[in-house]
């Protein structure tokens, strides 16, 4: 553990008896409570202390659910944090001795109250808790474990996944989950002794790192900042003596300290709502039910509030507003304080604590402006960065301050502010020096390793990576002064490989093409630092035309193309698909690219790549190219006949090629049956929603007495927590019984190999035991064509009936398939039998669903009982009305919230919830029907408009109704942007089916024989809404952004 300590700066700039601080405002100034505390050396000591004292007063108040606060007293948090602790206590033991180091332990999840309790039991059993911003990806998690040496990481489920991959590159680190409300959160029946470690010298306690924070790693990995017991308890004690309200996180520095300033003055916080999304309800809603006297938050949620009037007022009404994280607009700011609200910024880091505060004098309205106090002055060093433009740097023996990154020991925060033209020692914060660059994806990526490499290339006088808000990167590059006067050409040839050479490191979403390396001119002026460190955001804007261009010439024909043949084409596919993968060797014309991983910026980048080299005849190339034609032999061939105007080298019609991929795996020779025990259940799609809630409902048949769940995993351990995780998400693993949970045991597979990628024993022991196979898994990328279904779908499909066709007569192949295989029907009702090919929906998904089904057919002809259960829309679960939010039709609900507009549809849907499914699944599948195929829809359906829409307005929401043409529209001018505006990344697909003026009614689907073999799908209600309110609270609660 390092030497240096981080003392917790007090509040600086408090106003002093005589500062008033807010137009007809009491005076604000720091309260130190009259309290004997001189005896306190700990934080459980400080929360025992109050709470002995004053058991019954509340201190804390966190939601039930929604925006539903509950009260907790000091007893509350004392007994609740004791409980936890004696929970985790056999796993993370109290130290028996002072003379022993405390256990650091991780803490990954939300800032919500078992967070907090958490918290507190850490501390009670004498532990260090590492706080974890849930922010950072895997390898900043590794980099502080390893730095503070953590031995545990205690995880929300949310974060398991993350917890355990951490935990496995690390074996030393012990992975444990966060204990839920019904551990702790029960009556209290007496507040007997909580201490759990009065057998410890509490003087050398006071000297022991409570919590460890971090840094935010923005311009490489974060960096461990500890905080001693002893300099955490006077921190406390100077606080506001206001009630609450906060929106910060308890892992950030600011979070802890007025958590606990509030526990030390008995003054209430109320925490938000780590479940929710900070919306402008929410916050007014909370607003207007309690009376709070200060707010703390980030400049969003002041935006939020400032748009109503009743917003602003409840602003008013409080007597301090403080806002930090990130600068607060000007005319928001100037808003706020023109309507009498006493708005406070601060500013700090996590490397040097809080160093200043904008509190001023009444008259002031320079909110903006941070002030330094006599105390913070002398250790700040304003650098010169630029036109009235300084960067802040705090220097040696600023007592918070725990990073030095300058030779003189100081820490330069790369933070630039602007000096005020008459007020001495004001700030106004402007921007940072090292802004990380997000693509319109949400994918985040700092360019600073990149650059460096580049520049240290004898070639590169300077380099600066763009493409915030794009699809993709693109790099800046001045050459060296060597390449005055020379080629373009020569100089992007001598300067790509060095590019290349960083993109092998690279994630594939941060790797740069070729096309998108744009050269200035070597003397070119660009700004920087009188250290020549370049200025990011000055650069972006001097260069702006050059970066537009980048991307607009994307799409554009032009320059030295070549007119290729077809053997040209496929010898310059390989290459490019060797360079865009980082491949050793070029793989045979007919792989799929998508078998090889290509994703969808890769896609891209080779599109972008075929438009700049590739003759086309002034043909437009679609932005989906690489999906719909996924090998070299397809592209090929399509790229040859664009630009010859010809359909001859196209390959013949799809129904085609699913009757050549029918032929192909509909072969099954007769195998002798193996006598069989038919007590193992295989499913597979186990980690997929209704695969857990299939799993669950086999695990309580008595008659099942091994599911085996096929899993895409690299080992035992690794699939079984994937389906774990899979029906903890879904909650229908916690209610199992311990002999049910014991029946699931997860496999790590492949079901492109023919043994399933398990072990030949494990293979021989299934066939003897097996009952039935369950198929729920399937690639789901509406993109994909259907070559690109083969070798992990089709092929599955022939495999697990293969594995049924040797167990013998009586184990049965049960396929998950999808109405989609049916969707152009000239029957109505839609029959329970084989489809045929050209009623398959126009897509790689549904035409690989409609070969599978036939798949079926032919091995029942071969006498293998194979059973097609062909699926409608799956919706939330009836009970907690969990549901993907990253499915159609939850995406077209969402636009409710990030457009406000929903679409008039002339539909008539049927939904059946995934529960639902999963019993319909499970009575068919284990039924002793025979072969048969089944329609598992609803038979009851309901209007989108006349049923839909009103009820989604009743559960709250608030929207535009549309006509489908136009609500298209109206989402294709939003916000391109896909993390705050999720449905943008569907819009062609919806277009496709909306962006028209006449419809094709809803299809009906047989459901006899469904229906015969299964009550619950009999039975199964139609739309109601106790059931649309659930679903639309879970989406509020998790996902859905407000506009």
């Amino acid at each position: 553990m390092p030497a240096t300590i981080y003392v917790p700066s007090p509040l600086e700039n408090l106003p002093n008896d005589t500062d008033v601080v807010g137009h007809d405002k009491p005076v604000v100034r720091p309260h130190i409570r009259e309290h004997d505390d001189s005896q306190l050396r700990t934080i459980d000591g400080l929360i025992r202390h109050r709470a002995s004292l004053y058991p019954h007063d509340h201190v804390v108040s966190y939601p039930s659910s929604g925006i539903n606060y509950v009260d907790y007293t000091l007893q509350q948090l004392d007994v609740f944090a004791w409980r936890v602790a004696k929970y985790y206590e056999p796993e993370l033991p109290i130290r028996t001795s002072s003379s022993q180091k405390p256990t650091v332990v991780a803490m990954l999840g939300p800032s919500n109250l078992e967070y907090l309790i958490t918290m507190l039991a850490l501390n009670k059993l004498g532990h260090t808790a590492l706080l974890l911003s849930t922010r950072i990806p895997q390898i900043s998690v590794e980099s502080l474990v390893n730095a503070t040496g953590a031995t545990a990481i205690i995880a929300d489920g949310r974060f398991v996944d993350l917890a355990d991959n951490v935990s496995k590159t690390i074996p030393t680190l012990q992975s444990l989950r966060i204990a839920g409300r019904e551990t702790f959160e029960y009556p209290i029946e007496a507040h007997g002794d909580t201490q759990l470690d009065g057998h410890l010298d509490p003087e050398v306690e006071t000297e022991n790192i409570a919590w460890i924070i971090h840094s935010s790693g923005s311009t490489g990995l974060p960096k461990p900042i500890y905080q001693t017991q002893k300099s955490c308890l006077p921190n406390y004690a100077i606080h506001m003596d206001m009630k609450s309200f906060i929106t910060l996180p308890l892992f950030h520095n600011h979070g802890i300290c007025n958590m606990f300033r509030a526990i030390h003055s008995r003054k209430a916080i109320h925490l938000y709502n780590a479940d929710l999304p900070l919306t402008q309800d929410h916050l007014v809603n909370i607003m207007r039910e309690h009376k709070f006297e200060i707010f703390y938050g980030v400049p969003y949620a002041l935006k939020l509030l400032c748009e109503t009037e009743e917003g602003i007022k409840l602003l008013q009404d409080l007597k301090v507003v403080m806002y930090g994280g990130s600068a607060c607009p000007d005319d928001l700011g100037n808003l706020l304080v023109d309507n009498g609200v006493n708005l406070v910024g601060h500013y700090g880091a996590t490397e040097v604590g809080q160093l200043m505060t904008s509190f001023r004098p009444e008259g002031d309205k320079a909110w903006n402006y941070v002030r330094e106090s006599d105390k913070i002055s002398p250790f700040l060093k304003w650098v010169p960065r630029g036109t009235n433009l300084y960067e802040c740097c705090v220097t040696d023996g600023w007592p918070a301050k725990v990073q030095s990154n300058q030779p003189d020991n100081s820490y330069a925060t790369k933070d630039l502010f602007e000096p005020h033209p008459t007020i001495p020692r004001a700030w106004k914060y402007i921007a940072r020096m090292d802004d990380t660059i997000v693509l319109v994806n949400g994918e985040k990526f700092n360019p600073v390793a990149m650059e460096g490499s580049i520049r240290s290339n004898k070639n590169v006088k300077e380099a600066v990576v763009f493409g915030a808000g794009r699809p993709y990167l693109g790099v800046l590059i001045v050459p060296s002064e060597i390449w005055a006067g020379k080629p373009e050409a020569d100089i992007l040839e001598a300067v790509w490989p060095i590019v290349e050479l960083c993109n092998q490191s690279a994630d594939s979403f941060a790797r740069i093409s070729k096309s998108m390396v744009k050269l200035l001119p070597w003397d070119c002026e660009y700004p920087r630092t009188d250290k020549g460190s370049v200025i990011r955001q000055a650069c972006y804007k001097n260069f702006k035309e050059t970066i537009d261009e980048a991307y607009d010439s994307a799409d554009v024909q032009g320059g030295d193309l070549k007119e290729l043949d077809l053997p040209d084409l496929q010898s310059f596919l390989r290459e490019l698909l060797v360079q865009t993968l980082s491949l050793e060797d070029a793989p045979a014309d007919d792989v799929d690219f998508f078998t090889l991983g290509l994703d969808s910026l890769q896609a891209i980048q080779m599109r972008s790549e075929v438009l700049k080299t590739v003759k086309l005849g002034n043909n437009k190339l679609g932005q989906n190219v690489v999906f719909e034609h996924p090998s070299i032999e397809q592209l090929s061939q399509f790229l040859l006949g664009l630009r010859l105007g010809q359909d001859s080298v196209k390959a013949g019609p799809i129904e085609q090629e699913m009757g050549q991929l029918l032929e192909k795996y509909g072969k099954f020779t007769e195998q002798e049956p193996s006598t069989t025990s038919n007590i193992l259940q295989v499913i597979t799609g186990a980690t997929g929603s209704l695969g857990a809630h299939v799993v669950a409902k086999l695990a309580t048949d008595p008659s099942i007495g091994k599911i085996y769940c096929l899993v895409r995993a690299s080992d035992d351990d690794q699939a079984l927590y994937r389906v774990k995780e899979s029906m903890l998400q879904r909650k229908v693993y916690h209610n199992l019984p311990l002999e049910a949970r014991r029946k699931i045991v997860a496999l790590p597979s492949d079901l492109s190999d023919p043994h399933l990628g398990l072990l030949s024993e494990t293979y021989t022991s299934v066939t003897t035991n097996l009952r039935s196979v369950i198929h729920c898994a399937w690639s789901v990328n509406f993109n994909m064509q259907l070559s690109s279904f083969e070798k992990g779908n089709i092929a599955g499909v022939k495999h697990l009936i293969d594995l049924c066709q040797a167990a013998g007569p009586t184990a049965s192949m049960n396929f998950c398939s999808s109405v989609s295989t049916c969707s152009r029907a000239t029957v109505v009702p839609v029959p329970e039998a084989a489809p045929p090919f050209e009623w398959a929906q126009g897509m790689g998904y549904a035409q690989s669903k409609s070969v599978s089904e036939n798949l079926c057919a032919k091995a029942a002809e071969a006498g293998v009982t194979t059973r097609v259960l062909r699926v409608g829309q799956i919706v939330a679960d009836t009970r907690h009305g969990i549901w993907n939010a990253q499915e159609g039709v939850p995406m077209m609900m969402q636009t409710a919230v990030t457009i406000g507009a929903l679409p008039k549809l002339k539909e008539t849907p049927s939904w059946l919830p995934v529960d639902v499914v999963a019993e319909a699944v499970v009575d068919i599948s284990l039924s002793d029907s025979g072969s048969v195929f089944t329609n598992i829809a609803n038979p009851k359906t309901f209007d989108w408009t006349q049923h839909l829409l009103p009820a989604l307005r009743n559960a709250g929401l608030t929207f535009d109704e549309l006509e489908p043409k136009e609500w298209v529209q109206r989402l294709r001018a939003s916000n391109p942007d896909p993390t705050a505006n999720p449905p943008i990344k569907l819009v062609d697909f919806f277009a496709s089916k909306y962006d028209k003026d006449e419809f094709t009614p809803s299809k009906a689907f047989a459901t006899k024989k469904a229906c015969e073999l299964s009550p619950a799908l009999a039975n199964a209600g139609v739309l109601d809404q106790d059931f649309v309110n659930k679903f639309v609270s879970y989406f509020l609660s998790t996902s859905w952004k407000t506009k």
